[in-house]
């Protein structure tokens, strides 16, 4: 959990510094560099380093979740079989039918669905957030 927090308030801080219209720091930056990049083009790179970054974190994550569902599903599978070469009792918790495995996993998928919708609830309300704040704090 801390470690979504730490991604969030990232990509939080770098959507503030990338999308923001006025600079915050003013002539000291331009005079660090010669004066050949302005503070606003500055702080936008400086936002984008921020941001890309902690979003590759996220995604790799998400990747990394996905491909250990893909691996405990394999090994469902497999045990699937395994068990039904060894006894008839252990076939029957497998379904054969559509409407069977509709009965069996329709909890489950309501579940996840739901889960699913919130977290893109909660990351739509992120944005939103984001874009409220950059528009009325500066």
């Amino acid at each position: 959990m801390s470690g979504f927090v730490v991604i969030v308030s990232n990509i939080f801080l770098g959507s503030l510094t990338t999308l923001k219209e006025v600079p915050l720091y003013g002539s000291e930056i331009i005079a660090a560099n010669g004066g050949r990049l302005r503070a606003l083009a500055d702080e936008t790179i400086g936002g984008y380093v921020i941001w890309v970054p902690s979003s590759m974190v996220l995604i790799v994550a998400i990747i990394l979740v996905l491909n250990g569902w893909n691996a405990a599903e394999e090994r469902r599978w497999t045990s699937r079989y395994e068990h039904m070469r060894k006894s008839n009792a252990a076939a029957l918790e497998f379904p054969e039918t559509a409407e069977e495995l509709r009965l069996k996993v329709e909890k489950p998928n309501r579940d996840m669905g739901r889960t699913l919708a919130l977290g893109a609830f909660a990351m739509f309300m992120i944005v939103m957030i984001t874009v409220v704040t950059i528009i009325y704090a500066l």
